[in-house]
């Protein structure tokens, strides 16, 4: 497989942008990702790839495979012209500060610095965006907080997730928990409130969303966990009344994993295969709702194998965070169709439900069909089947 990338060296940060170039696609679309100061370029550019090809451009042949059989022309009549006709690929934003002081401030939309320290950051991306003439979009989407995507909004129309009344999404995170919601539902989870329920990651953006719907619908044996809530510095605190597992980074606790019943993952990446994942009772339900969930090759294959074999049901990432990607392009097409219309959010997480549900139960006919994995069979499903094998290849660079 291969990939465009061009490397951006700005005063402030290294920016690597990852994308394909097939040209029968509207677009290519990715979000972005901010690494450490002391992340190597290299390391930066395998991360921008691997995010690229398996993460944004798998969701995204996802969202064309379900638009493509139908899962969503009975909203013809609500949806902008030319949605449900759409192709889009993949790509990626990786932002590498070059300084510590300087990815600090990035975290900390509140600092007196943050605006004049990103803005100059952020125009760098979009004179990118616009030289390439849209065949290029992105939504800035690291950290805790909302108005990243209209930051970029100033310098290029090529940034999507805007505020609302401008006819955007107004961010993906609330899009990917009802993504994951009805990911609950279609597998029955919905009925089963007395079952043992674990959700990691369960005060970042999207967590905290899906941790206020598992308390709305009284589910009466929740579990929560976040690193955040063990940092003393975070001024984070867990809900009282309900029980909290021990963190640790990189990877899945024991107290987390030992659980069993519904475990629903909202976390960094690859903390599954640093974890001891055979304590995972038989019968558990593993949401793995989060990038970079499965590693790629014959080790993702054979991790999610292992998980089968002691008969859970592990569902994997791209399937379950698409919600954002797919809104993202309903409020492209939006924009187009409609301007100066504000978004209508309620169609957009109808969509969102209704694509999700479509291609779970998709990728668990052809697991059941073809004796595989869900994961083998969402690969599968859009003929990627190439990411269990082949590295990732750089097809043209550019840059400094």
């Amino acid at each position: 497989m291969n990939a465009n990338i061009e490397i951006l060296d700005h005063p402030s940060a290294e920016i690597v942008i990852a994308w394909d170039a097939d040209s029968s696609i509207d677009y290519s679309y990715g979000g972005t990702r901010m690494v450490h100061p002391e992340t190597h370029l290299n390391d930066s550019q395998e991360i921008c790839k691997r995010l690229m090809w398996s993460e944004s451009l798998l969701k995204n042949k996802l969202i064309n495979s379900a638009l493509r059989e139908g899962a969503l022309d009975h909203y013809a009549d609500r949806l902008p012209g030319s949605f449900l006709d759409s192709t889009v690929g993949g790509a990626r934003c990786v932002i590498k500060p070059k300084h510590q002081d300087l990815a600090s401030v990035l975290v900390q939309p509140e600092h007196q610095a943050w605006e004049s320290t990103i803005s100059p950051i952020f125009e760098e991306i979009g004179n990118f965006l616009n030289q390439n003439q849209g065949k290029i979009k992105l939504t800035p989407d690291f950290g805790r907080f909302a108005g990243l995507a209209d930051v970029l909004n100033n310098f290029t129309p090529h940034s999507l997730g805007i505020e609302c009344d401008k006819g955007g999404c107004g961010g993906k995170s609330s899009y990917s928990a009802t993504g994951i919601i009805a990911a609950l539902e279609v597998l029955g989870y919905d009925k089963r409130k007395a079952d043992n329920v674990t959700l990691i990651g369960s005060a970042g953006a999207m967590g905290s969303d899906i941790l206020k719907y598992l308390q709305r619908q009284n589910y009466r044996n929740l579990a929560i966990c976040d690193l955040a809530y063990d940092d003393p510095n975070s001024g984070i605190t867990p809900p009282a009344e309900l029980l909290k597992c021990s963190s640790k980074p990189g990877a899945f606790t024991i107290d987390c994993l030992e659980r069993g019943g519904l475990i629903i993952a909202t976390s960094v990446g690859k903390e599954l295969e640093n974890s001891l994942w055979e304590i995972i009772p038989h019968g558990t339900i593993f949401l793995l709702a989060h990038n970079m969930a499965v590693p790629l090759g014959e080790a993702g294959k054979t991790l999610m194998q292992g998980l089968e074999g002691r008969d859970i049901l592990a569902i994997p990432g791209q399937v379950l965070t698409l919600g954002g990607a797919l809104t993202s392009r309903v409020e492209w097409f939006w924009r187009q169709s409609n301007p100066g219309v504000p978004f209508d959010k309620p169609l957009a997480h109808l969509v969102v439900a209704d694509t999700i549900k479509f291609l779970v139960n998709k990728i668990q006919l052809i697991a059941q069909s073809s004796s595989i994995t869900p994961y083998e069979a969402m690969l599968k499903y859009v003929d990627m089947e190439a990411l269990m094998t082949t590295p990732i290849e750089t097809v043209s660079y550019s840059g400094f």
